[in-house]
C-alpha cells in the first residue's frame, strides 16, 4: 500500500533540514574602511612599529591609544592559539621561517614583562644548571606572501605545524628546547627556513583559504602586516593613509579579507563538519 502522506513528511523535513543549514552558513556581507579593533573573537591589542628611527605606529582602530614596541613588525591580534589564519588574498608564499620552542626564557620587550606571571615555569639553565623561570609554549612560525596586487603580507607567532610547509615541527625541523639559548650540538640556535624543512609543499593560496594556525608567545595570539606595493612592512595595516578596505567574505578582488573569520565562514568551506 502506498503512503503519499510519509513521502510528503520526509519531504518536509528534508526542506527543514537544508534551509537550516543554509541559515547557519549564511553570512551578511560586510566592507570596514580599516581594520577593525574587534572582529570574529579576535581582538586588535596594539600596533606594528617596525622603523625604529621614528615614534612608534599607533593603531587607528584603538583611538591612537596604544602602540607597538620599537622595531615591532606586526600588529598583535589576540585570538584563540590553535585559531584557523586565512589568506586575505590571492597571494603566493615566498618566505617561510620558524623559531618555535617549548620554553623562553628571555623577556625582550614590555609585553612580556606585564605577562611575565603567566604561562611560566621555574626550571633549570640547560648549561648553567641555575634556575630560571621561562614562559611557554613559544610559536614562532612566519609566512611572508606575494599578493597578485604586489602588495607584502607577514603573518607570525604561527603554530609551527603548517598545511603549507609540513616539514616544519618534525625530524631536524622539530621544535626545539629553548629559544634565545645556546646549547651544544643543538640543531639550530635561531630559526630554520622552509628550504631546511622539505620546502613550500604549496606555495599559491587563494583568498579565504587557510595559511595556518594562530600561536602563543607571551599571550595567544598572531602578529600581522601588510605592506602595499612591496614597500617594506614600514606601517599597520589600519592606518588611514594605506587606503586599505577590508571585508568579511570573498567577494571584492581589491578589499582585503579578514585574516581570522567567523565559525559559519569556516563552516561553509568544510573546516567544521
Amino acid at each position: 500500500m502506498k503512503r503519499p502522506y510519509l513521502y510528503i513528511i520526509l519531504v518536509l523535513m528534508f526542506s527543514l533540514f537544508t534551509s537550516h543549514s543554509f541559515a547557519e552558513t549564511k553570512i551578511k556581507y560586510k566592507t570596514y574602511k580599516k581594520l577593525p579593533c574587534k572582529f570574529n573573537g579576535a581582538k586588535v591589542t596594539s600596533t606594528a612599529s617596525p622603523n625604529s628611527y621614528k615614534p612608534s605606529g599607533k593603531a587607528v582602530c584603538l583611538g591612537n591609544k596604544k602602540s607597538g614596541y620599537s622595531g615591532k613588525m606586526g600588529t598583535t591580534i589576540e585570538v584563540k592559539r590553535g585559531t584557523p589564519l586565512i589568506a586575505v588574498k590571492d597571494m603566493e608564499l615566498v618566505i617561510a621561517t620558524d623559531y618555535s620552542s617549548e620554553y623562553s626564557c628571555l623577556i625582550n620587550n614590555a609585553s612580556q614583562i606585564k605577562h611575565k606571571g603567566k604561562n611560566t615555569k621555574i626550571i633549570k639553565h640547560p648549561t648553567t644548571g641555575k634556575k630560571i623561570r621561562c614562559r611557554y609554549p613559544y610559536d614562532g612560525l612566519s609566512l611572508t606572501f606575494k599578493t597578485i596586487d604586489n602588495d607584502m603580507v607577514l603573518y607570525y607567532h604561527l603554530l609551527p605545524n603548517n598545511p603549507l610547509v609540513p616539514g616544519f615541527g618534525k625530524g631536524n625541523c622539530k621544535v626545539r628546547k629553548f629559544y634565545q639559548i645556546e646549547i651544544p650540538n643543538q640543531r639550530r640556535n635561531r630559526l630554520v627556513d622552509h628550504k631546511d624543512c622539505g620546502g613550500i609543499k604549496k606555495k599559491k593560496v587563494k583568498k579565504g583559504q587557510i595559511i595556518g594556525y594562530s600561536g602563543h608567545a607571551t599571550v595567544d595570539h598572531i602578529s600581522f602586516n601588510i605592506s602595499p606595493n612591496s614597500e617594506g612592512f614600514l606601517n599597520s595595516p589600519e592606518k588611514k593613509e594605506h587606503g586599505l578596505l577590508w571585508e568579511n567574505y570573498p567577494k571584492n578582488p581589491k578589499a582585503f579579507l579578514l585574516p581570522i573569520m567567523s565559525k559559519k565562514y569556516l563552516k561553509k568551506i568544510g573546516y567544521y563538519d
